[in-house]
C-alpha cells in the first residue's frame, strides 16, 4: 500500500473513532464537510472575497502587499484573507489556531488547497518552473511548545498540491523574545541576524515562495527575504494564510502650479485703503 493510500485508510479510521468536529464552534460534521460546517464555511469564504480596497479584487486573488511591506519596497503578497485580531472566534481566525496547536491534517490540507490557487494566479509560467517553498521557521520555544512547525507541516502540504518542492534550508538562531509581545519597531530590532541559509545551493536561482502563517509588521517577511536573496535566490515572493493591517494604497500626491502660492495674504494698507 502506497503512503498516500495508507494515510486514507487511517485517516477514515480516526474518523470512525474520533467524530470530526468544525474547527470554529465545535458542531458535528457532515460527511461532505471537512473543517468547516456550512455556516462557519459561508463566513470564511466571506472573508476571502473581501475586496481589496487598492486593486479591487477579492482577497484570495489580489497580491497587493500589506502597508509594512509595501512600505518597505515589496511588490507581491500572496495571501487568503486579512485577520482581525480583535475577534478571536472568527471562523478564519479559528482555522488559524487550529493550524498553530492542533496538528490536523485536515486543517493543513484545507489551507494548502486554498493557497495554491492563489500561487497558481500569481506566479507567471517562468516563475512556477523555477519555484521552491521555504517556510519561515519557529523559535524552538514555540516547536517545543506545539510539538511541531506548523509552517514547515503546511509547506509539505502545500507541495502534495502544487507539486513545488520544499527546502528548509532557512533557518532561525536561537534566543530573542516572542514577537507577539513587542512592537514594530522592537520586532524590527529583535528578529534582525536571527535567520541563515545552511544550503543556499538549494535556492539559488529559484523563485523563493516564503511562507508563514500572518504577517502583521512585516519584519520576519522581511528579515527572512533580505537572508534568502542573499543566498542567491531569483526572487523571493512570500506567500502567507492571513495579513493584519492596513492595505497598502498610494495617494497622488495634489498637484500644483510651479511658482504659485496658496497661503493666505496678510492685507497691505493699499488693500485695507481700497477696501
Amino acid at each position: 500500500m502506497s503512503r498516500l493510500g495508507f494515510r486514507s485508510v487511517l485517516t477514515r479510521i480516526r474518523s470512525l473513532v474520533f467524530p470530526a468536529k468544525c474547527v470554529s464552534c465545535g458542531e458535528l460534521l457532515d460527511a461532505r464537510d471537512e473543517v468547516f460546517c456550512r455556516t462557519c464555511y459561508d463566513a470564511y469564504e466571506n472573508a476571502k472575497q473581501e475586496i481589496c480596497s487598492r486593486c479591487l479584487k477579492p482577497r484570495c486573488r489580489c497580491t497587493c502587499p500589506s502597508f509594512p511591506l509595501g512600505r518597505a519596497g515589496l511588490g507581491r503578497l500572496i495571501k487568503l484573507y486579512k485577520y482581525q485580531p480583535s475577534d478571536s472566534d472568527l471562523p478564519e481566525n479559528r482555522i488559524l489556531y487550529a493550524l498553530k496547536q492542533r496538528h490536523l491534517a485536515s486543517v493543513f490540507d484545507f489551507l494548502a488547497r486554498d493557497l495554491a490557487e492563489a500561487v497558481a494566479d500569481a506566479l507567471t509560467p517562468k516563475e512556477k518552473a523555477s519555484a521552491v517553498l521555504v517556510p519561515c521557521p519557529r523559535s524552538n520555544a514555540a516547536k517545543r511548545k506545539n510539538g511541531y512547525d506548523h509552517t514547515v507541516e503546511l509547506c509539505r502540504a502545500l507541495s502534495r498540491v502544487t507539486g513545488f518542492s520544499v527546502s528548509c534550508s532557512l533557518r532561525r538562531k536561537s534566543g530573542g523574545k516572542m514577537q507577539k509581545n513587542l512592537s514594530g519597531e522592537d520586532r524590527r530590532r529583535n528578529i534582525k541576524g536571527r535567520f541563515f541559509v545552511k544550503e543556499p545551493c538549494d535556492l539559488t536561482g529559484k523563485t523563493v515562495l516564503l511562507v508563514d502563517d500572518v504577517t502583521t509588521s512585516g519584519a520576519t517577511l522581511l528579515e527572512c527575504r533580505r537572508v534568502v536573496k542573499q543566498a542567491g535566490a531569483a526572487r523571493v515572493v512570500p506567500c502567507v494564510i492571513a495579513f493584519s493591517g492596513r492595505d497598502y494604497v498610494i495617494r497622488p500626491a495634489t498637484s500644483r502650479k510651479k511658482g504659485k502660492s496658496y497661503k493666505k495674504r496678510r492685507p497691505t494698507a493699499e488693500t485695507r485703503s481700497t477696501n
